[in-house]
């Protein structure tokens, strides 16, 4: 008798562990990844661009948020969304693209990405804010064809200084040229500020100054406010435009320096092509409106990811003014070629 409940026992057995399984993998959290990697486990935190998942099988894992696509778990988190002050009690449902945040109250919102979901805790955090530090540093060849035909070689970089809702970029672009002893150079810093007041909304202030030692254009300034709008943010795509009004001052070597004030567009475009090829498009308009003239700057290209942290690049940019001084070219190009060190 005691054999036969015994061999009862072992036959159960593969379904009584199988109900185990299925239980277990039903209060799993799940995370979907954008190379189509599909991860099971515990949410422990998202905090500084890092998804905390804590796995029975390789321990806990540290997941970059630009490349999660979608999650989905039954359990509630104290999460931020880009825009609030503070934590609210969420939980999350997804499948493959995008996420579902479900508030406490019961109501739910729809995102096509993950990008709007700033941070997650377990515990009510003391902050929500959460501050993230990125960068690049890229050495460059340089050649100029326009007003002036030139090859220079320079050093340009950019830091972030990130939150949900606070976005600061300090970039700057140095530039040199050994021509028969004489040395020529150009140089381009600048700043701009971004608050969102939701995960699209936001405004922007800026400020950038160029300069070039040989054009008769010795420098401009602008300093000026734009509401922006962006459609969508994420590893592998962004769509962000802007629009308001800017000041403009410009000196000249043998002109009189003029004042305007000017109507401001910006258009910023990224795509992934294939696998670590990205292509770029950067665009942004001056209308002046005492002169009625146009400036426009462009810049496109590719980038190449060559390691984790290492890219190559070919850049292609255009600079068009409707009513030069020197009245003689109204357009410089200029074709970039460049390596650097992003984190």
């Amino acid at each position: 008798m005691l054999l036969q409940r015994s061999l009862r026992f072992l036959f159960r057995l593969p379904g009584i562990l199988c109900l185990f399984l299925v239980i277990s993998t039903a209060w799993a959290d799940t995370v979907w990844m954008d190379n189509g990697d599909v991860l099971s486990g515990d949410i422990v935190k998202l905090y500084s661009g890092k998804l905390s998942l804590r796995t029975g099988y390789a321990g806990t894992l540290e997941l970059d948020w630009r490349y999660v696509t979608a999650l989905d778990s039954d359990k509630t988190f104290w999460v931020s969304l880009i825009g609030e002050d503070e934590a609210r009690l969420r939980r999350f449902e997804g499948q493959k693209t995008g996420v579902t945040v479900i508030d406490d109250n019961g109501r739910k919102r729809s995102f096509s990405a993950v990008w709007p979901v700033a941070a997650i805790h377990i515990e009510k955090p003391m902050i929500a804010d959460t501050r993230e530090l990125g960068g690049n540093l890229v050495a460059k060849l340089d050649g100029k064809s326009g007003n002036d035909d030139e090859l220079l070689i320079g050093v340009e970089g950019k830091l972030n200084i990130d939150d949900q809702w606070n976005k600061n970029v300090f970039y700057w672009d140095l530039e040199a040229e050994n021509d028969d002893g004489v040395k020529s150079s150009e140089w381009k810093v600048g700043y701009s500020y971004s608050r969102y007041l939701d995960e699209h909304w936001f405004v922007q202030g800026a400020a950038e100054q160029e300069h070039d030692s040989e054009e008769d254009l010795k420098s401009r300034t602008s300093l000026g406010g734009t509401l922006g709008y962006r459609f969508w943010e994420t590893a592998e795509k962004a769509l962000k435009t802007s629009g308001g009004i800017s000041q403009l001052w410009e000196d000249y070597k043998t002109n009189e320096s003029q004042k305007d004030y000017a109507l401001t567009w910006i258009f910023n475009y990224r795509t992934q092509i294939i696998n670590n090829w990205e292509y770029f498009a950067n665009n942004r308009t001056f209308f002046r409106m005492k002169q009625s003239t146009t400036l426009v700057n462009v810049d496109h290209g590719i980038k190449i990811g060559l390691t984790d942290h290492i890219s190559s690049s070919l850049t292609h940019i255009v600079d068009y003014d409707s009513n030069p001084v020197d009245k003689t070219h109204k357009v410089d190009s200029r074709i970039k070629m460049g390596i650097g060190y992003h984190w």
